[in-house]
């Protein structure tokens, strides 16, 4: 028995699952490290009513260039309205100086009471620099000393920015306040959380809406020797267990990656959704389609115009019948007639024949005409697969539609000089 558990012990050390054995000094003061820890210069201990926290500050000129963009021109966005792409009516103008930019790393992604956030990273704009801090769990003993000096120092500005924060990072900073005790960091405000925008502003565009995708996509910024996101928490635990700082230095560096990046996303978002005329024909059909949700009519019609004649493929297409339906609200059929017929005329457009049935058959009264448009719509619905029963494209639907006009036909014939009662 003694040999087994030997044999299992040699094999986790060898693993790196389980430490060799340290002097109790040495592991004493692993615990528990001074002010000059990680990187000298930048870091600090700051006191609490609940005991010392760890700090680092950082600070960028606003030259400083991410990717493609500077720090400068990518906070120079003040009064720019982004209600639209973060689809929060409630969101005032952005004020980049009166907000403070938010990003974790936890260890792990799941959430919940049992997840610790070891690192809180901010970013905000201070004069001609913009800051970053970064404060870190040494031991977890400190969190509460951690959480009490976050709270107040956040408590002054007035909203917050984020990338997937109003679903991860906010809740999960409560959570330990609220486990902890601490004073509450109460919910700002505003809360721009720019995953909202991206998947608002690019999901026609991109496969992917990650900050690391759109880096390099969008922003124009590669990151080198970065460490991947769902390595993060087994080196935090390794510095926990075996005082391993070497890789924990790359979990700080990505923290400022994040910051920075998303400082210069707010840009980007800010600027294609001010834009008249977006450089990209994903961005005009997804402006159109966040004021057409809204019930800007005037708007929406003006950026799926955009589209007509891009040789956007679907994008065109479903522009094409976006607009015919902005037509249909307004009661301008004619116009409307001509967007559905455009459709129809490229083939395969269901939804097209079947508005364009359905004007016939109850606005001019035309059941021929109707009915050529609904056998057309018959005959491209039984090769599809698929099609909700709910939908008015659907086979059974249509041949209902087919046997109503049938009647409607028969009747105006036995009596040709009378209007058939719908």
């Amino acid at each position: 028995m003694r040999n087994d558990l030997r044999s299992r012990l040699e094999r986790l050390q060898r693993s790196g699952e389980l430490g060799r054995a340290r002097p109790a000094t040495e592991s004493a003061g692993r615990d528990l490290p001074g002010e000059v820890f990680l990187f000298p210069g930048e870091e600090s201990l700051a006191r609490t009513s609940s005991g010392c926290c760890y700090l680092r500050d950082l600070s960028f000129p606003l030259q400083w260039r991410h990717g493609a963009y500077t720090l400068e021109e990518s906070l120079d966005c003040s009064g720019s309205d982004l209600a639209l792409p973060a689809r929060d009516r409630s969101l005032p103008p952005i004020e980049p100086a009166r907000f403070l930019f938010l990003d974790v790393e936890t260890t792990g992604l799941a959430g919940g009471t049992g997840t610790w956030v070891f690192l809180i990273g901010l970013g905000w704009l201070e004069g001609d620099s913009f800051r970053i801090r970064q404060y870190f769990l040494r031991n977890l003993a400190e969190e509460e000393a951690m959480l009490r000096h976050f709270a107040a120092f956040a408590a002054p500005f007035s909203g917050l920015i984020s990338f997937n924060g109003k679903a991860f990072d906010l809740p999960l900073i409560q959570t330990r306040q609220l486990l902890r005790r601490t004073p509450q960091f109460t919910a700002p405000r505003a809360h721009l959380d720019l995953l909202i925008c991206a998947r608002s502003l690019w999901k026609e565009r991109f496969p992917s809406r990650s900050l690391g995708f759109l880096e390099g996509s969008l922003l124009g910024f590669q990151r080198h020797g970065d460490i991947p996101g769902e390595e993060i928490p087994a080196v935090y635990f390794n510095y926990l267990r075996r005082g391993e700082t070497a890789l924990l230095k790359k979990v700080f560096e990505h923290n400022v990656y994040d910051i920075l990046s998303m400082a210069v996303l707010l840009g980007r978002v800010a600027s294609t959704t001010a834009s008249e005329k977006p450089e990209h024909p994903s961005e005009c059909f997804s402006l159109g389609r966040l004021y057409y949700e809204a019930g800007d009519m005037e708007k929406a019609q003006r950026y799926f115009r955009q589209l007509v004649g891009s040789k956007a493929g679907s994008l065109e297409e479903e522009a094409l019948a976006q607009l015919g339906l902005l037509c249909k609200k307004r009661g301008n059929w004619v116009e409307a007639i001509a967007w559905w017929r455009e459709l129809a005329r490229r083939g395969g457009r269901l939804d097209a024949y079947v508005e364009l049935a359905k004007y016939y058959e109850h606005r001019a009264r035309d059941y021929l005409t109707a009915l050529d448009w609904s056998n057309r719509a018959l005959a491209e619905a039984c090769n599809r697969r698929f099609i909700p029963f709910s939908s008015p494209c659907h086979p059974a639907a249509l041949r209902h539609r087919i046997n109503r006009l049938n009647m409607k036909i028969k009747r105006q014939k036995l009596s040709p000089g009378l209007k058939t009662a719908e």
